[in-house]
C-alpha cells in the first residue's frame, strides 16, 4: 500500500508541475486579431528576432516583421465594427487618421459624417 500512495503522490506532483508548462505552450500560439504593419526598413537593423508568434507578445501586441527581423507591434486593424453613418451629419472635416493604430484605446479610424475618418468607438 505505501508504495502505491507514493506512485501516486508522484504523479500528481509531476502532473501539477507539467500543467503550467503546457498550458503556455499552448496559449504562446495563439493568433491574436489585428493586422501587422506594413514593415519599415530599418537601416540600423538594432534588433532581430523579438519574438516567434503573437503569444511572445504583450497585451494586444502582434508578432510582425520588420525591415530586419520581427517585433511585437500594435495591430492595425483593432477588434469591432465601425458604426454606421447617416450622411449627412455634422463631423470633423479632415481626416484625422489612416488606419486604427493611430487611434487610442480601442478606438477605430472610421467613416465620420462629413465623408472623412476620425477615430471613434466601434461596435462590439
Amino acid at each position: 500500500m505505501p508504495v502505491r500512495r507514493l506512485c501516486s503522490l508522484s504523479v500528481a506532483l509531476l502532473f501539477g508541475l507539467l500543467l503550467p508548462s503546457l498550458l503556455q505552450a499552448a496559449d504562446a500560439g495563439a493568433e491574436k486579431p489585428g493586422l501587422c504593419p506594413r514593415p519599415q526598413a530599418d537601416l540600423n537593423c538594432t534588433h532581430n528576432n523579438e519574438c516567434q508568434s503573437d503569444g511572445d507578445c504583450e497585451r494586444n501586441l502582434k508578432c510582425c516583421q520588420s525591415g530586419c527581423g520581427s517585433v511585437c507591434a500594435v495591430p492595425n486593424e483593432k477588434p469591432g465594427t465601425c458604426p454606421s453613418v447617416d450622411l449627412p451629419q455634422l463631423g470633423i472635416c479632415e481626416d484625422q487618421c489612416q488606419e486604427d493604430s493611430q487611434c487610442s484605446g480601442v478606438m477605430k479610424c472610421c467613416r465620420n459624417g462629413c465623408g472623412k475618418v476620425s477615430c471613434v468607438t466601434p461596435n462590439f
